[in-house]
């Protein structure tokens, strides 16, 4: 037994049940605000209100506390998909209530300063593998609990045969995240209800009821215009030497935030992995934001010349966009499974930081869904996709399964929720198709 499982497992008054759900709240918050480098227990201690003795009491040690703020944030998850709003989760209306009451929490909840699943995923995933392990542990029950609804299903006839109720669930487990971390860095709600449509429809594309399966539409709303910043590609001139050596920096320093995270990356370290001065530093950079803000920079540049490549054509064809799972799936089994994807890992640290890097990292998720979105546009336009299909919508999706797939198979050392969040995204616009098409992802059949 892990010392977390220690402290988790040992009996409290109803008091002392109270107290130490004080402490996880207040130890998620610091959390999020600080990230796990700064944290510490006295900080947790002062912003719960206790003594170092009741902290004491409760918690082991530091990583004692940090995992039981994990476990308790999965509890919460489970408890939201068990609630009776939401039935058995074993019906097309169970989903379609599933996907309104998910949109109403990020209401309720908001952008910042909420200890949600994927958010401390982000901030805590590269700490250490027992912290990983936990999250692991937590995702997988997630799964077994959804899978466990879709096996009711079928069992019922509301789904084909063919239906793989793990695939299902890992499916909806893995976009889910990918949508909160869409949602929080645009801090807007229109990409979690795009991408819970996107999961229900999914969901649909397996009913045994052919009447059942016809997709229902997403939500008119729009992204709101957000402010304009300083670009942060607009820089001082500098000399071609002088050039070299700031990408080099910026090059350093974004593989050093890619094992270690941006809160476990100092200039200190960036100079030293370097070889560069610190005079060195400040004269390319302000700061450290500045820094940052230019690996964001940096790393979107990256993910639009991956999209770009010419193998990939405009990813405006069904097999140009097999392709691409193709070549993202080698990146799973080279990248993901060491730290993520470089941009969504990026962005999971960066959730709680100001206005101005969100914005950053906002704008570089339009440019990458904007690329799909245009490919997809135009095989709507040449009769390849029906006209019911919204590109914008579809964009949404591929880059959220995208996004949850890598976090999810990093945290789980395993390939899998990748290939099966891709294979889900692929099969969702090949559903779409105005002729028929063959997807190798599995698409539900009549049985």
């Amino acid at each position: 037994m892990t010392t977390a499982d220690a402290s988790e497992h040992r009996s409290f008054t109803a008091k002392g049940l109270a107290t130490r759900e004080r402490i996880l709240r207040s130890a998620a918050e610091v959390l999020l605000a600080e990230g796990l480098t700064a944290f510490n227990l006295d900080k947790v201690r002062q912003a719960a209100s206790v003594s170092g003795s009741q902290l004491n009491h409760y918690f082991v040690d530091r990583q004692d506390l940090v995992r039981a703020v994990v476990a308790r944030q999965v509890e919460i998850v489970l408890q939201f998909h068990r609630q009776p709003r939401l039935g058995g989760l074993d019906t097309f209306e169970d989903w379609e209530q599933w996907a309104a009451l998910n949109v109403r929490y990020l209401r309720k909840v908001g952008y910042r300063g909420n200890a949600t699943y994927h958010a401390l995923a982000g901030q805590l995933a590269k700490s250490d593998t027992a912290t990983r392990q936990t999250f692991a542990d937590g995702y997988w029950r997630w799964v077994t609990l959804l899978e466990d609804c879709f096996a009711r299903m079928k069992s019922r006839g509301l789904l084909v045969r063919s239906a793989q109720s793990r695939q299902m669930a890992l499916a909806v487990v893995a976009l889910h995240q990918g949508a909160g971390l869409l949602a929080f860095t645009y801090r807007q709600e229109w990409p979690l209800a795009d991408v819970t449509r996107f999961l229900v429809n999914y969901v649909r594309l397996h009913a045994k009821n052919p009447d059942e399966r016809a997709p229902r539409p997403p939500r008119k709303s729009r992204p709101r215009p957000r402010p304009r910043h300083d670009q942060p590609g607009e820089t001082p001139r500098f000399t071609a030497k002088g050039m070299a050596t700031r990408t080099r920096i910026i090059d350093g320093a974004a593989e050093l935030i890619f094992e270690h995270g941006v809160n476990g990356t100092s200039l200190d370290d960036v100079r030293r992995a370097v070889g560069v001065s610190g005079s060195q530093i400040s004269h390319y950079f302000s700061d450290k934001l500045d820094l940052t803000r230019q690996v964001i920079a940096a790393r979107t540049d990256f993910v639009v010349a991956f999209h770009t490549q010419d193998v990939l054509g405009r990813l405006d064809t069904l097999e140009s966009l097999r392709t691409w799972v193709d070549l993202c799936r080698e990146h799973a089994v080279a990248e993901y499974l060491r730290g993520g994807c470089i941009y969504g890992s990026l962005t999971g640290e960066l959730l709680e930081a100001d206005d101005v890097v969100l914005d950053d990292l906002a704008a570089g998720y339009d440019r990458w869904s904007g690329l799909f979105e245009d490919g997809m546009s135009a095989m709507r336009r040449r009769g390849e996709l029906r006209a019911d299909a919204d590109p914008r919508h579809l964009a949404v999706s591929i880059v959220a399964a995208h996004q949850g797939g890598a976090l999810l198979t990093h945290v789980t050392g395993s390939v899998e929720p990748f290939e099966t969040s891709a294979a889900a995204a692929l099969d969702y616009v090949t559903s779409f198709a105005a002729r028929p098409a063959r997807s190798r992802a599995r698409m539900a059949k009549p049985s």
